[in-house]
């Protein structure tokens, strides 16, 4: 099944790549025997196994792939096996699977079929329904292959077939899998013979990712026995049995999961794992956690046992020589939206930012640099769109990403042409309307408060009065006509959206603005509708090459920069730590991600 794997990947590579320090080698010894002074050679000293000790807050619930999205869970199934491909850097790499498939290559089709009314489809809008009537759709199949050779950790082939048996076992009603969007699309999935498996998708759903729509694989051999409903509650789901580097020795609830390096790995040929043991310990405390880390008791602390709070301290801890911290900006970004169509919530209320000037005029008014050296130590990266700089959609040349470095003047004069003037008490007004808004954003979290209270500050230096208003998270993102928030009843929100593969467009087009009709479901919040970005948004999607999609994407990312729907902020910070004695440790924003 398509997945995200959260840092999980990280602590994997860095166990096939990481080496402990060496033993101390063996000092030669003399005897005197009789007369004769002889040299003897002690018998070599047992190697002394090299652990690489992993601490992070919670304990997994299972193991079970197909039973958990915790973070920890996935963290050490990541090193009991490997991945059929990596996502690194908002993309997919292939591991177990000899390539990826491509249209391009063969290995991946796009068949015209024939649909009568009544068959199963999926519809323009991406919605599982019935056919109206005969018609002719896009079907894909997509061909996998695994690399030959590779075994179970107790030493059995692994096979297509163990693909084929996941997908059968999820697919089952009771099988309690998390998610059924790709088991709903999947007309049939077969094994073709030892390494090869085929999926067939339902007609109508071209999926840009196709090359990922595949079931991780599950030992045949070991679970055929047992009903999907209890293998969460088998012994399996605590000592899974994988093909990657480590297999599970033990599970001391409350305190530690042991692994041991598997005899049977595909790659121990390359002198892979180069650690002998993996032990992942369990401290909910960040203090604690940090503590053993400062002490040596553990390698790595993970993202989950750490935040923001802790970057200070670190900073000095690194100088000291104690620790390496590990700030990587993350997939989450917060940003800001602009109510650019408020006279058609249920709710109207006055106009502030349908003039797109105005919308301009407050990203040049913003100090985003200084929300980002303040509340996140000036380790994370600015936002210019809705793709990260590292996304692959990101256009290489992005002269044509309008920028918004912080700048009063161009501010104030954009204000001022769009009408706004500065009354005697500071605050700008147009036709007898003065320039008072409201910013709401969830409550309790610091961050997002912190953020408040600087755009507060910088809109005052503008002539804007803002006025902070921070409800509890179920209100803010509440739907329906009597919200106060999402149905259009704002001025200014924050919130965070998560980057995936696919750049996010598609909440932005003007079937996703919240109405009446559509029960207020859109995820357009700011009601913001642009022909021209909904164009660029269809063309994408149109197309399954790459290259026709990061020009279409190219287009979509450029008009949101200039038309400003909402304004980007930063990337969320994952802070994670190592000994400084662990080497090539390396994070990465989207090793983590489920799709």
């Amino acid at each position: 099944m398509k997945k995200l794997f959260l840092f999980a990947a990280l602590v994997l590579a860095l166990a096939v790549i990481v080496a402990c320090a060496p033993a101390q080698p063996a000092q030669q010894v003399t005897e005197k025997v009789v007369e004769k002074v002889v040299t003897a050679t002690p018998p070599p000293k047992a190697a002394v196994p090299k652990t690489l000790v992993v601490c992070m807050a919670q304990e997994p619930e299972s193991l079970y792939q197909y039973g958990t999205s915790m973070f920890v869970g996935t963290l050490v199934l990541e090193a009991v096996r490997d991945t059929l491909a990596d996502n690194y850097d908002y993309d997919f790499q292939p591991v177990v699977l000899q390539k990826l498939p491509s249209l391009k290559d063969g290995d991946a089709k796009l068949n015209k079929v024939k649909v009568k009314a009544g068959d199963a489809i999926q519809d323009a809008v991406g919605n599982i329904g019935k056919a109206d009537k005969d018609a002719e759709l896009d079907q894909m199949v997509v061909t996998f292959k695994l690399k030959p050779g590779i075994k179970w950790s107790d030493g059995t082939p692994l096979k297509a077939s163990d693909s084929v048996f996941a997908y059968n076992t999820v697919k089952d009603k009771d099988s309690g899998v998390t998610s059924r969007f790709l088991l709903d699309r999947t007309v049939s999935y077969v094994a073709k013979d030892e390494v090869t498996f085929e999926w067939t998708g339902i007609p109508g759903y071209v999926d840009g990712f196709y090359f990922v729509n595949y079931f991780t694989p599950l030992p045949e051999h070991v679970l055929k026995g047992v009903a999907p409903k209890d293998i969460k509650t088998n012994p399996y789901a605590r000592k899974p049995l994988g093909y990657g580097p480590f297999v599970v020795s033990d599970w001391v609830s409350g305190d530690r999961i042991e692994l041991t390096k598997n005899p049977n790995y595909y790659r121990a040929s390359e002198g892979l794992p180069k650690v002998d043991k993996l032990i992942y310990r369990f401290i909910p405390d960040t203090n604690q956690l940090t503590a053993q880390l400062i002490a040596g008791n553990c390698d790595i602390g993970t993202q989950d046992g750490l935040n923001t709070d802790v970057i200070p301290f670190f900073d000095q801890a690194e100088k000291n020589g104690l620790i390496k911290p590990y700030y990587i900006a993350g997939s989450t970004w917060e940003h800001i939206d602009f109510n650019v169509d408020p006279k058609t919530a249920p709710k109207p209320r006055p106009d502030f930012f349908s003039d797109v000037r105005v919308r301009q005029a407050v990203a040049y008014g913003t100090n985003r640099k200084d929300m980002n050296d303040k509340i996140l130590f000036g380790k994370s990266n600015l936002m210019d769109t809705t793709a990260p700089k590292t996304h692959w959609a990101y256009p290489k040349d992005d002269s044509t990403i309008v920028k918004y470095p912080f700048d009063t003047k161009k501010a104030e004069a954009l204000l001022d042409d769009a009408g706004w003037v500065k009354g005697a008490d500071g605050v700008r007004a147009k036709a007898g309307q003065r320039f008072s808004i409201t910013f709401s954003t969830t409550a309790g979290n610091k961050p997002r408060e912190a953020v408040a209270q600087i755009f507060q500050a910088n809109m005052k230096a503008i002539g804007i009065e803002v006025k902070l208003d921070f409800p509890p998270a179920t209100v803010l993102f509440g739907r329906g006509k009597d919200t106060d928030y999402q149905s259009g009843n704002f001025d200014t929100q924050m919130f965070a959206w998560v980057a995936g593969v696919e750049p996010t467009l598609s909440v932005y087009i003007c079937s996703e603005v919240p109405f009446a009709a559509t029960a207020f479901s859109g995820q357009n919040d700011p009601r913001w509708c642009n022909k021209d970005f909904d164009k660029a948004y269809f063309d994408y999607n149109a197309t399954l090459d790459r290259a026709d999609k990061s020009k279409a994407a190219a287009a979509a990312l450029s008009i949101i920069s200039k038309e400003l729907p909402i304004l980007p902020l930063y990337q969320r910070i994952n802070v994670q730590a190592t000994n400084p004695r662990v080497l090539n440790f390396k994070p990465n924003a989207t090793a983590n991600e489920l799709k």
